[in-house]
């Protein structure tokens, strides 16, 4: 009974191993950001407007064993969504871009939905460090009579540069081409977000596999300066459209989702035991006469042949 539990044991164990795959590969893909403002929601300039954004290169590394795995996929993501700006009678006339490019390093936990021998199915839950590269939120007005003209809620500074002028019901803008309006410094170097998704590896054959991987991305942080969000709850600037002291944006708490969906190639390395016969600890076979070995083999000779039985 113990020798047919350990063989049951080793059995096991060497399936598993055999499990073991070790993959380097690349990626690319695109995201799909969404900004969380109240403020701009509150603000009647603007309106979200879907938005893709490229993932254009990325790294993986990953080591899946028997019903779960790690990944590691550094990568360069693009955040932030873009806004449409409509006039004082709802016309579109131009767009308000929220970026943020980080390098992210996102650490994964990889359950398998199912280990089959050349594909694997898996949920993926991850923490992904991001440091940024560039962040800017950035205004383009192009009217086509050359007339825009803005509705600025309470609260909210008219800019005193050439080309704003405020009238009864609004204030008239010049055109603008990417125009900066926060840059870089008013955000912060480090964000972490939060995922959760799902990952295929289809393997091609013992050295190739392809990947699929879709995760919802949730941003922890308001992305955003204190000292900055200090400014916007708390209004002291250039006077808004009704003379008070104003901020550049109404206040509300910012959040980053995006959905990433991203494909890309790896090189396996798997990890197997080498196959060895198992030998049986039954008395009777251990008793049996082993095969002589010929003097060929004896001599360097390559083959063995068993002794013939004498008669």
């Amino acid at each position: 009974m113990r020798a047919v539990l350990s063989g049951l044991f080793l059995l096991i164990v060497s399936h598993a191993s055999a499990q073991n795959i070790e993959a380097f590969g690349v990626f690319g893909g695109f995201n799909f950001p969404l900004t969380v403002d109240p403020g701009l929601s509150k603000d009647p300039r603007f309106v979200g407007r879907f938005t893709i954004r490229a993932t254009p290169v990325g790294f993986s590394y990953g080591y899946d064993r028997v019903g779960h795995g790690i990944l590691l996929t550094p990568n360069y993501t693009q955040a932030g969504q873009k806004f449409i700006i409509k006039n004082t009678t709802g016309g579109e006339i131009g767009t308000r871009d929220v970026q943020m490019n980080y390098l992210s390093v996102p650490i994964a936990l990889k359950l398998h939905i199912n280990d089959m021998s050349f594909f694997r199915l898996s949920l993926v839950a991850a923490i992904s460090p991001s440091f940024l590269i560039k962040g800017q939120e950035t205004f383009t007005i192009k009217s086509p009579d050359q007339a825009a003209k803005l509705r600025y809620p309470a609260g909210v500074s008219v800019p005193t540069a050439p080309g704003y002028e405020k009238v009864y019901d609004g204030v008239f803008v010049p055109q603008l081409d990417k125009e900066v309006y926060v840059s870089k410094d008013k955000f912060n170097a480090f964000q972490l977000y939060a995922a959760l998704g799902l990952r295929s590896d289809f393997d091609l054959n013992d050295d190739w596999s392809i990947n699929f991987d879709g995760r919802a991305n949730f941003g922890i942080f308001d992305p955003r300066k204190p000292a900055y969000i200090d400014e916007l709850k708390n209004p002291s600037g250039p006077s808004d459209f009704f003379g008070n002291p104003g901020a550049a944006d109404l206040y509300g708490q910012r959040r980053e989702i995006f959905l990433s969906v991203s494909f890309g190639i790896s090189r396996i390395i798997q990890i197997k035991q080498s196959f060895k016969p198992k030998q049986s600890t039954s008395p009777a076979l251990r008793s049996a006469p082993k095969p002589r070995t010929s003097t060929n083999a004896v001599h360097g000779g390559m083959s063995k042949s068993k002794g013939k039985k004498k008669h």
